[in-house]
């Protein structure tokens, strides 16, 4: 009878002819070495100084560009809220096209939150709107930016495609997908610093998974955003490569990932970047996509640095049963985060 058995060296020749072998043992090295915490905040705070930097230069982040922004159309929903479809400028000749929930009666600016939908949204998705809705009723305007690939931006029927196509010209130019969506970003803000009912010291951001990921960039390399949420979206670069990579697959493409970055920094570096300003890191206790080793490494390091500052009732991470996705608890607990915190009243 013939054996079928492996050979007895099978095992270590996977390991040793393995290509993402090679890659996970570089990236456990190169994480081993990051900083871990700091002891006092001028020494964070001159990390975060070079942080900053090398973010700016791996993303990149440039200069906007000027532009008129023009409302293509304005819609009443119920009684309560406006809805406009506007085509924010991004740079000559390209424009963002963004959903502007608000409501319709506001007797003085009031504050905003920018939301970034998750891999594959459109602006017009089914929890993405009621996110947007929701935040208006309460009377907190919502922006919703559609980002490539996506939508009305979209170049070809399959998005993962499109998507990579993107990502692929991106990195001919040194640009990654991250710095171009987080570009996106910072043109959707200065679009909402123009807007006579908007406060512009009261503007928050909120991203879903991979919306997430931008949401951490976006707040690390501005400070214009007054509170930071992201949503199933908290895990590390480091947890993605030795574990996740290892069982399902890993994130689909290229697009989630910056160039190098793990020689500076990895993901609980560039929350905490966000201290002291007021965050709400939720995630879901069931998605796969986001080890939960990576998410106590984020929390852990962002408490520190909060800590530092003094400031660590203004730092909250939570592990919610949820579905992947803008829906509950996750909304209700982002309307009545940002319902005090944009609204200067005490977490």
């Amino acid at each position: 009878m013939k054996d079928y058995s492996l050979p007895s060296n099978f095992l270590s020749n996977v390991t040793r002819y393995s290509a993402l072998r090679y890659l996970q043992q570089k990236v456990a090295a190169r994480c081993a070495e990051l900083p871990s915490s700091f002891g006092t905040l001028e020494q964070w705070e001159q990390f975060r100084t070079e942080l900053e930097k090398a973010l700016r230069q791996r993303l990149p982040v440039w200069e906007p560009s000027e532009g008129p922004s023009p409302c293509r159309a304005a819609a009443p929903l119920g009684e309560e809220l406006i809805l406009e479809a506007i085509d924010v400028h991004f740079d000559e000749g390209f424009y963002i096209p963004v959903h502007f929930y608000r409501p319709q009666q506001l007797l003085q600016a009031g504050p905003a939150v920018i939301i970034c939908p998750g891999y594959g949204q459109s602006k017009n998705e089914e929890d993405i709107v009621q996110m947007g809705m929701a935040l208006a009723r309460a009377g907190i305007s919502a922006l919703v930016v559609e980002y490539d690939a996506t939508g009305e931006r979209a170049d070809r029927p399959d998005f993962e495609t499109d998507r990579n196509n993107v990502t692929a010209l991106g990195h001919l130019l040194g640009i990654t997908n991250v710095g171009l969506q987080v570009m996106t970003n910072l043109a959707a803000l200065r679009y909402l610093r123009q807007r006579p009912e908007i406060d512009c010291e009261h503007i928050g951001i909120t991203g879903l998974c991979q919306g997430a990921i931008i949401t951490w960039f976006t707040a690390a390399v501005c400070a214009g955003f007054a509170a930071v949420a992201p949503v199933c979206g908290a895990t590390t670069y480091e947890a993605i490569a030795l574990e996740y990579c290892n069982r399902q697959g890993g994130w689909s493409g290229a697009s989630p990932y910056v160039f190098d970055l793990l020689s500076v920094a990895d993901v609980q570096h560039v929350v905490a970047a966000t201290a002291p300003r007021p965050l709400l890191v939720q995630n879901n206790m069931t998605d796969i996509h986001w080890p939960l080793s990576g998410f106590h490494k984020v929390k852990q390091f962002t408490e520190q640095i909060y800590g530092l500052y003094g400031a660590s009732q203004r730092c909250r991470f939570q592990l919610e049963h949820g579905p992947h996705a803008y829906a509950e608890p996750f909304v209700s607990n982002l309307v009545e985060w940002f319902g005090q915190v944009l609204t200067c009243q005490q977490l």
